[in-house]
């Protein structure tokens, strides 16, 4: 009971301390606010994007559905007859449900929304990130899910019905889908005649029967436009047979637990399923050796996250982290600052009889409600920011993506989150002035010396605005180089000329209409009236180098099949026509290209400058054999394999960069394209005059030959922006630099805010200096180099730090050394300066101080 009065009583009179000190008060609380705003927003964003659960009714008795194969890789993707095998004979869960994610052609929806246009005016499509959309079709996002799929989840339709209350005697004989609400409000402004209305997915009649609740994503991120019953797959999918055949691999799998079930049973019991299963695949099928169940938490993202995500999850803790110590430092060293002109107070009181146990408890308690005021600030505007952003994120991408859905309303955890942080940081920046305020008060004299600066207190507050430098530049550092690294990435040489070629990719409708030999023909009188248009100077069938459908091969000299005993490299490779190497601009450095011919090729081969050196270090490639091997590489269905006989070298091809930004992609091998599968493969188009005009033609091109054909353009160029590395290092560089600026800003207030306390505080030394005849220039030349020698300090510290943070992204910093001279000596000018200017004002406000005033201070 005594605790508790003594804890109230310090908490009023901290709570009055304060109130009496507003500057001091406003300062501390915006700087704290700063760093605790940034650390829930990264736990906020993080539960939203990795830690989500599913939107489904109880989900923490959902779970995933992994495998885990012989070969260590974890497979994620189930056929449907697997899939059945688990539904009717799992007793662990009370309900499997299975789903894929298609991009389906709409037609008799009432007009065509131009889907190229809507990308170009989102955020991503203006910053030239997204893959090319079609001009002549329209897409929808469909999930096609099973037909329990909204009874598993929890989930009932807003309006209308959901697949469980169709017989599957009546899907059969009339189809249905159900439409989101999302959609259905951008798409048929709200029209409630939608419901019975019939539409065209991949050309098949489908009648919209239901709508599902707003934001409603299910096993997603992003709410799809339409929900289509697995069993009527067949209709958008003629061509394939995907409900009988065990070995395409396309559906995810998710599980609600029975009553009183563990995530451990269900896996027991899963695994056993598996192992039974092993005889009904292809013997040359990896689903036919040996392998686990893996039951995981519900969860949109599939598996456990990849090694190199969780690296990038931890940097960005870290650097959230890093912002909190800054903030911290800052507070602290105004604390300390503040303390000097409590002496008196302190010494009076402990005088009186406190002990300094009590002082540094009240001192404490000063910092605690500090955090408190700190955290009670940061959580509506943290929380505004990310709703903001959530929406910004959500209009970044274009319609066939799909309403992107963010949860970043706090709940329970963020409270607890923030309420833990705000305590923390208010003891963590309050220990230290705590400590030395009441030791120094044990020793000061009620002499009038108050308003000087003890040398212990002032070295304690050099030191920490030392570090919020040293820290502060470790995170510009990082988001400069970052930056630089991304343009880096940009600039760099290709090997190809990537501003005027033109990649032209096709999709043909699917359906018994589209033959083979149809399609051939197609293609054969679109390259025919492609090459006439003006401004075409060549075309050729081949994927571009930088096309993300990269293909891989194990490579064997010794003229046997390649395998792990004579396995000499394993190299990308690509199909391409004898033109490819002049329509792109690729060098021969050696040897000939392929010649023009008909029938089947021959089993001759041109490989890269790297390759070659790779493959015969120091020797002429040229005439020498190899054979190439894809037994445990990923292939698509119905793709041209480069195995059998042994190819022999005719030429060597200059290195083009392509996926990988660090160019270990390089090392190429180029087969000559069939002319039988040219519909394979996207036409790319040399220009001689502006690639946008070219592009514009090409619709025309397309929907001349056929109006069905669905068509995208892009150039090369473009596409190397929307490689995953490039918009992994893009991101990176976007959260590096926001944290860092939030880090430059707090170790600015400290500077500024630091340097105005101590001016005040040395007031009367500084009366007494001007009153003896010191300069107005002196004094502020004193005040000025005190204030900057720390500054100067921890940036020596900061750029040895920085070295150590640099190391550790060298993994996707691209064509710049560890220690990047721009960078860090760039970010150091920059830093000093800003350090200058917030030091500015407090040393010219010195200059200022009546001599006569000054002596009479205390």
């Amino acid at each position: 009971m005594i605790l508790a009065e003594t804890l109230l009583q310090d908490v009023r009179y901290g709570a009055r301390a304060l109130r009496r000190n507003l500057a001091f008060t406003a300062v501390s609380v915006l700087a704290l606010a700063l760093g605790i705003g940034v650390n829930t927003g990264t736990l906020t964003a993080y539960k939203a994007l990795v830690g989500r659960r599913l939107d489904a009714r109880d989900p923490s008795r959902m779970v995933n559905l992994t495998l885990v194969l012989q070969s260590g890789a974890n497979s994620f993707l189930f056929s449907y007859p697997d899939y059945e095998e688990y539904r009717d004979h799992v007793h662990t869960c009370s309900g499997l449900i299975a789903v894929s994610i298609n991009q389906l052609t709409l037609t008799d929806a009432g007009g065509i929304v131009s889907q190229r246009m809507a990308a170009a005016g989102s955020l991503l499509g203006r910053l030239r990130l997204l893959p090319p959309s079609t001009g002549n079709a329209e897409f929808a996002s469909t999930f096609i899910v099973s037909e329990n799929y909204f009874s598993v989840l929890g989930v009932t339709a807003l309006r209308g019905r959901t697949f469980e209350s169709i017989a599957l005697r009546e899907l059969a004989t009339s189809p249905a889908v159900l439409i989101s609400e999302n959609y259905w409000q951008r798409r048929f402004g709200s029209d409630p005649a939608v419901l019975g209305k019939t539409i065209r997915l991949n050309g098949a009649p489908f009648t919209i029967v239901g709508i599902t609740p707003h934001d409603f994503v299910g096993t997603s991120i992003a709410v799809p436009d339409f929900w289509l019953p697995l069993t009527l797959e067949p209709l958008v999918h003629p061509d394939s047979n995907p409900l009988h055949d065990r070995e395409s691999l396309r559906l995810r799998l998710f599980g609600r637990l029975a009553h009183g079930v563990e995530m451990r049973e269900a896996q027991a019991e899963m695994t056993l399923l598996t192992s039974r299963m092993r005889s009904l695949h292809d013997p040359n099928s990896e689903l036919s050796r040996p392998a686990s169940a893996l039951v995981l938490p519900g969860s949109p993202l599939p598996g456990r996250l990849p090694g190199a995500l969780k690296f990038t999850v931890l940097l960005i803790m870290i650097a959230a982290g890093m912002v909190l110590v800054i903030a911290c430092a800052n507070v602290a060293s105004l604390q300390l600052a503040r303390a000097t002109t409590r002496q008196s107070e302190l010494s009076l009181r402990l005088s009186l009889g406190a002990s300094r146990a009590r002082l540094i408890r009240q001192l404490l308690t000063e910092s605690v409600l500090l955090g408190l005021l700190a955290g009670l600030l940061a959580l509506p505007c943290t929380c505004a920011i990310l709703m903001a952003g959530a929406d910004l994120f959500k209009q970044a991408f274009p319609i066939e993506v799909g309403t992107i859905v963010f949860h970043v309303t706090p709940d329970l955890q963020v409270f607890c989150y923030v309420l833990a942080i705000s305590v923390c940081a208010g003891v963590l920046f309050g220990l230290t002035p705590a400590l030395e305020s009441s030791r120094s008060a044990l020793f000061s004299a009620i002499k009038g010396n108050a308003g000087s600066s003890p040398v212990r207190s002032r070295r304690l507050r050099d030191l920490l605005i030392a570090s919020q430098v040293a820290v502060s530049l470790v995170l510009m550092i990082a988001g400069s180089m970052l930056i630089r690294s991304s343009l880096h990435a940009l600039e760099m040489p290709t090997g190809y000329d990537g501003k005027h070629v033109v990649d032209l990719d096709f999709r043909f409708p699917e359906g018994t209409k589209n033959s083979v030999e149809r399609r051939r023909a197609l293609i054969r009188e679109l390259r025919r009236r492609v090459a006439v248009l003006p401004g075409v100077a060549a075309l050729t069938s081949a994927r571009a180098p930088d096309d993300s459908n990269v293909r891989a091969a194990t490579v064997s000299l010794t003229g046997e099949r390649p395998s792990s005993e004579n396995s000499q490299a394993n190299l990308y490779y690509t199909w391409v026509q004898p033109d490819y190497f002049a329509t792109l601009g690729i060098p021969l450095l050696l040897g000939s290209s392929f010649q023009p011919q008909t029938g089947q090729p021959e089993r001759v081969a041109i490989v890269s400058e790297s390759a070659a050196r790779e493959l015969w270090p120091g020797r002429n490639p040229i005439g020498r054999g190899l054979r190439l091997g894809t037994d445990d590489k990923f292939h698509a269905e119905g793709e041209l394999f480069p195995d059998g006989p042994t190819w022999q070298v005719i030429g060597v091809a200059g290195d083009t960069r392509g996926v990988q930004m660090d160019g270990s992609d390089s090392a190429q091998i180029y087969l000559p394209l069939p002319e039988d599968r040219l519909s394979d493969y996207p036409i790319l188009i040399r220009t001689q005059s502006d690639p946008a005009l070219v592009m514009l033609a090409l619709d025309s091109a397309v929907a001349s030959v056929d109006p069905d054909l669905v068509s995208s353009t892009s150039t090369l160029q473009e596409m190397l922006r929307q490689t995953p590395p490039f918009l992994g290092a893009a991101f990176a560089a976007a959260v590096a630099t926001t944290v860092s600026l939030f880090g430059l800003v707090l170790a600015a207030m400290g500077i500024w805010g630091t340097v105005s306390y101590i001016v005040v505080l040395r007031t009367r030394e500084i009366g007494i200096r001007m009153a003896v005849g010191a300069q107005k220039r002196d004094v502020f030349g004193l005040v000025l180099r005190e204030s900057i020698r720390p500054v100067l300090a921890g940036l020596l510290v900061g750029m040895v730090l920085a070295v150590g943070a640099s190391y550790l992204l060298r993994g996707i910093l691209f064509g710049l050394h560890i220690v990047d001279g721009i960078s860090f000596v760039g970010v150091s000018l920059l830093f000093l300066a800003i350090a200058l200017l917030a030091a500015y004002p407090p040393s010219r406000r010195a200059t200022r101080v009546d001599p006569v005033v000054a002596l009479r201070y205390e």
